[in-house]
Parts: C-alpha cells; sequence; structure tokens
C-alpha cells in the first residue's frame, strides 16, 4: 500500500436496534437497509447517491464533482459519495 493511500479510502454501515415494537436504524455512507417480510420488501433508508440533486448540491458545495456515464458516479468511478473514514 502506499503511504497516501490511507486517506483516500473508507468504509460503510448501518447499524439496526430492533425490539417488539421499534426498528431503529442509522447509516453512514451510501449503504441499505431492507425490512423483508414474507415476500415483501420494503426500503428503509434512502441513499445518498450523487444521482440526487440533493446529494450533488452538498458534494459540489464541498468543492467535489460528480461525473456521469450512463449513471452518476464520484470521479468517474465510484458510485458512492460518503464512507466512513473517508477525506
Amino acid at each position: 500500500m502506499e503511504v497516501g493511500a490511507s486517506k483516500i479510502v473508507g468504509s460503510r454501515a448501518v447499524v439496526s436496534a430492533v425490539s417488539d415494537c421499534q426498528i431503529i436504524l442509522s447509516d453512514s455512507g451510501d449503504s441499505r437497509a431492507v425490512l423483508c417480510i414474507r415476500t415483501r420488501a420494503t426500503h428503509l433508508i434512502v441513499d445518498h447517491g450523487p444521482d440526487r440533486l440533493d446529494e450533488l448540491a452538498r458534494m459540489e458545495g464541498e468543492g467535489e464533482r460528480a461525473i456521469s456515464w450512463n449513471s452518476a458516479s464520484v470521479v468517474g468511478v465510484l458510485a458512492m459519495s460518503r464512507a466512513i473514514g473517508d477525506i
């Protein structure tokens, strides 16, 4: 690994706490949580991808950019705009 490589990597996570009457979720990074009951799936978290206008505005406000090559991507490489530990 290059010396500076650790400054450009990150991770993602979803944490959930489930009780008899509640589901509490927290996410960091571009992560998804889905609740499945029998054959029905329900998305519980809204993605923070660069294809969302508010997320694109947040990124551009921080001096970042997103390039669209058939789908939104960050600097033309990843379709991820948030990560734990990513500078």
